[in-house]
């Protein structure tokens, strides 16, 4: 597993606490707040690397979901994390984000 920068860590584990209604722009501008160099294309990069990583799922989570709802679709780079995540939804989750459509959609 290749080493994470120690700012992405803490930007992970300080979402994955928090209990608000934070959105996918909340994690994007404290990302680029930790790092003045950052772009939101970095943040999609975190999130796909704590995916494969298992790590902070809640984070990538509603990353993804609060992206999706935003634009109505994620952006190809996030394509196959959000398949593997809808996947793992139950029934219930999925309605309460709007996304029944998108589950018969899913393999």
């Amino acid at each position: 597993m290749p080493h994470m920068a120690l700012y992405k860590l803490k930007l992970l584990d300080e979402f994955e606490d928090r209990r608000d209604l934070w959105s996918f722009g909340h994690f994007e501008n404290r990302l680029m707040d930790l790092w003045r160099g950052a772009t939101r294309h970095d943040a999609k990069g975190i999130i796909n690397t704590a995916h494969k990583e298992g790590r902070w799922p809640r984070t990538v989570k509603r990353y993804l979901l609060t992206n999706y709802k935003a634009f109505g679709n994620v952006s190809a780079e996030l394509g196959q994390t959000f398949a593997e995540v809808l996947v793992s939804m139950t029934a219930q989750e999925k309605a309460e984000w709007g996304l029944q459509a998108q589950s018969a959609a899913a393999p």
